[in-house]
């Protein structure tokens, strides 16, 4: 019997994959995630989310992403699509691709009873 190990990515041998993937993946705990697409109810929660912080958040100096852009979560060692991130004052960005977020303030990810049950 054969017993497959698991391979396990750096943080950057998943960042250097996935900026030249087709497709989005999350990194979890060491491994690339595929993500999966959203129904219909589900964009327009998260069209309402992003429109009301928008509306809420418009006097302070605040950015609202919209699930294409990554974020890195330090404290889990995450990198995400939220389905919405909020960055405030300045936002930083984790190297000079300026696609991964390490400094959100806030970030949203809609849930649906299809997903709880995987």
């Amino acid at each position: 019997m054969t017993v497959q190990t698991k391979s396990y990515l750096t943080p950057q041998e998943y960042l250097a994959l996935e900026r030249s993937a087709e497709y989005k993946s999350e990194y979890v705990d060491g491994e690339m995630v595929a993500m999966s697409g959203a129904s219909r109810e589900h964009v327009l929660i998260v069209l309402n989310l992003a429109s009301g912080l928008k509306r809420q958040l418009q006097e302070r100096p605040c950015e609202i992403y919209v699930a294409d852009l990554r974020i890195q979560l330090s404290s889990t060692g995450l990198y995400t699509y939220p389905d919405v991130a909020v960055a405030c004052d300045e936002p930083r960005f984790e190297d000079e691709h300026h696609d991964t977020l390490p400094n959100p303030i806030l970030i949203v990810e809609v849930l649906s009873l299809s997903g709880l049950w995987r």
